[in-house]
């Protein structure tokens, strides 16, 4: 008897742990779309322009989101917050406007790199300074990969990382929402980051998917 009462609370505690993970939406490829324009506004969850235009618009935002991993691991519930523009004299000799970001371990500054293919961190609380690539805007094509160098400087001097954008989903809907796009990021070389990312019209980042941690 002993033992089927054990054996009944940790069924118990199973099931109330299974009820207490948040559902995990799966976004809906809508495979017409192979082609598309990805505003800052896809990034920020700000209202769209009316036009085909790449700005730094104001937001002040937090994104809850649902992270997924890779490992088996349960998923969790995360927080993510935007704000500005500011502008950021950056390490390699320009000022942008940017937006600052908290994750849930360090705090960001993100802004326009690489001529417009795309958003990247150019501050990492964890990491110093840098440019990178990380969240495609711009014209893009449904599976397309697009190869980045980035560059983190270091006290020892700059370091160098080649990483990657492949959009997975260039339009899809999440939950109820269309014209989401899902994509994912890798770094090459030591830190070998790997992440899939989700971001909504009007919601901005809805879920991240991690395949490998990195500093990021």
């Amino acid at each position: 008897m002993r033992r089927s009462i054990v054996v009944g609370g940790l069924l118990a505690t199973v099931a109330s742990a299974a009820l207490a993970q948040p559902n995990v939406p799966v976004c809906e490829h809508d495979p017409s779309v192979t082609e598309r324009f990805l505003p800052v506004e896809l990034i920020t969850g700000e209202p769209w322009p009316d036009a085909d235009v790449l700005r730094l618009g104001p937001v002040q935002r937090r994104y809850p989101f649902v992270g997924v991993y890779a490992d088996s691991s349960p998923p969790s519930t995360g927080e993510t917050t935007l704000s500005g523009p500011v502008e950021h004299r950056t390490a390699f000799g320009v000022t942008l406007p940017a937006y600052e970001r908290t994750v849930p371990q360090a705090q960001e500054v993100v802004a326009i790199t690489f001529d417009g293919e795309a958003m990247g961190r150019v501050h990492d609380s964890r990491i110093g300074p840098m440019r990178e690539a990380k969240f495609p805007i711009g014209h893009w094509r449904q599976g397309e990969t697009r190869h980045h160098t980035a560059t983190y400087y270091t006290p020892r001097g700059p370091m160098q990382a080649r990483t990657s954008i492949t959009i997975e989903k260039l339009s899809c809907r999440y939950e109820d929402t269309p014209g989401a796009v899902a994509f994912r990021w890798q770094v090459e070389g030591g830190r070998r980051a790997d992440y899939g990312y989700v971001f909504a019209p009007g919601r901005g980042l809805v879920q991240v998917t991690v395949y490998k941690r990195g500093g990021s």
